[in-house]
């Protein structure tokens, strides 16, 4: 029986003792919050490459992203919304909240959405006014080109590329300087290794003249007021979690301690050994691609007749590793590994994969593994 757990799920991640000691610092639980809020900002800013500005709200993801939409898009704006899968989907049933001329191309599962289809939509759509999408596709592992993407864009229309990021900042290179996007959201329980409870809107340049000429109709969803409230006035139109504030300091501090691009370089490594390992184990990738291939996250699907409840239970009862089940189109059929921030490791993948073989022999589904060189496992 292992004595340790291994968290390997899409999130909520392990939370480092640096962070928690961050969270519960007397410092933390004071009131006062205008000198981390403003010190956090221009961390988050640091994070995705943007020389625009940084609002931090309390809530999940979620919460970022219906406020950038009912702050940037008019009912009557046409827009593209970019689906890959189950969170794609809801991202595009959100964004018919605040347009009512919403379009969606979709991925079939283990794909994305092809630049030559978006060149086409978009040529025969010259007034499309935002393309919305989800980068990682957290169901299958997908992952969007957003360089690709952002060239095609700017190339044919003047649409503003909102991307929601949850599970791919701190992971992927991102870069609202150079054009990928125009604003961006994401929480900080994913690769950040946060408690969840944060939500991070970065809008660039393009992003905040849209926000200036609209009327948000919502109060606490209203970007703009967020933006007046702080510089105006030098706090919030409601209360922070002050005590996470302090903790997403430590967060991105620690990234930048290892170097951002050790840290995508890791992340990268990682997601190839166990593809690999996964592959030579003979099971089958939702995501068979590697250019598309998420650095945080990979699913396969379990063989025939293997409940994905029962090969989860049994990773978690034998080993303490646990993964997760996956939703829409594929559930019941895959299962998900998440590999970010802390679980982003050599000693984390190693046993998860030693718990995945192990679960397939004692169930009776003997892998035909050949040898995997000791390499995959070093950096």
């Amino acid at each position: 029986m292992f004595n340790r757990e291994y968290i390997m799920t899409p999130g909520p991640t392990p939370v480092p003792e640096r962070i928690i000691k961050a969270i519960t610092s007397k410092e933390a639980l004071l009131p006062a919050y205008g000198k981390i809020y403003g010190e956090d900002l221009e961390l988050v800013k640091k994070l995705v490459d943007a020389d625009g500005k940084a609002i931090i709200i309390g809530g999940g993801a979620t919460v970022g992203l219906e406020a950038t939409l009912a702050s940037l898009i008019d009912f009557k704006d046409k827009v593209l919304a970019l689906s890959a899968g189950f969170f794609g989907d809801a991202l595009y049933k959100m964004v018919k909240y605040y347009s009512n001329n919403v379009y969606v191309l979709r991925a079939e599962a283990g794909k994305t959405v092809s630049v030559s289809e978006i060149k086409k939509f978009l040529n025969e759509h010259p007034d499309t006014k935002f393309v919305t999408l989800t980068h990682c596709e957290t169901t299958t592992g997908a992952l969007f080109n957003l360089e690709e993407i952002s060239e095609v864009v700017r190339e044919i229309s003047d649409a503003k590329i909102i991307v929601d990021c949850v599970s791919t900042v701190g992971a992927v290179p991102i870069s609202l300087r150079k054009g990928h996007a125009d604003a961006v959201v994401f929480g900080v329980q994913k690769v950040l290794n946060m408690p969840p409870g944060l939500a991070v809107i970065v809008l660039g340049n393009n992003a905040l003249e849209v926000l200036e000429t609209r009327q948000c109709e919502s109060y606490y969803l209203n970007l703009k007021m967020w933006l007046n409230f702080w510089e105006e006035r030098g706090y919030l139109p409601s209360t922070p979690p002050v005590n996470l504030l302090h903790g997403l300091k430590e967060a991105i501090n620690i990234i930048f301690e290892e170097g951002l691009e050790n840290v995508f370089k890791r992340h990268k490594k990682v997601s190839e050994v166990i593809r690999a390992y996964l592959k030579e184990l003979g099971l089958r990738l939702v995501i068979e691609n590697d250019n598309i291939a998420s650095p945080t996250i990979t699913a396969f699907y379990l063989p025939k007749g293997v409940s994905d409840k029962l090969f989860i239970e049994h990773l978690w009862s034998k080993f303490r590793v646990f993964l997760a089940k996956t939703y829409g189109d594929l559930e019941g059929k895959a299962i998900r590994i998440g590999h970010m921030g802390s679980s982003a490791t050599m000693d984390y993948v190693y046993i998860t994969l030693i718990a995945i073989t192990s679960t397939l022999k004692n169930l009776n589904l003997v892998p035909s593994l050949r040898h995997i060189p000791v390499e995959y496992f070093t950096f």
